[in-house]
């Protein structure tokens, strides 16, 4: 399954960590529901992560722009990356909703 991962694109690869880094931090919220730093850690978490997401889809629109033959492949990886996003929002409001 590792070979699998390593062979997505590498804004996949983000994506999907990206994901998992939030589902977690989610997660722990529950589990620590006193504690403020899980909350302070999630906050810089989705800071850091829209920076390098962000970082990652001016990438793929250079590449969307430079390589016209692969557009469908990058256009999915530009979805993949934003499909986060939403995610991300609705994470917020749980936490927001539970504090």
């Amino acid at each position: 399954m590792e070979k699998d991962f390593l062979k997505l694109p590498l804004s996949t690869q983000m994506a999907i960590v990206s994901f998992g880094i939030g589902t977690l931090l989610l997660l722990l919220h529950f589990i620590f529901k006193n504690s403020d730093i899980i909350v302070t850690v999630g906050i810089y978490y989705v800071l850091i992560s829209f920076l390098i997401n962000g970082l990652m889809l001016l990438k793929l629109i250079i590449d969307w722009i430079t390589e016209p033959l692969n557009r469908p492949q990058i256009e999915r990886q530009a979805l993949i990356l934003f499909a986060n996003v939403p995610i991300t929002f609705v994470y917020f409001l749980i936490v927001i909703y539970t504090l």
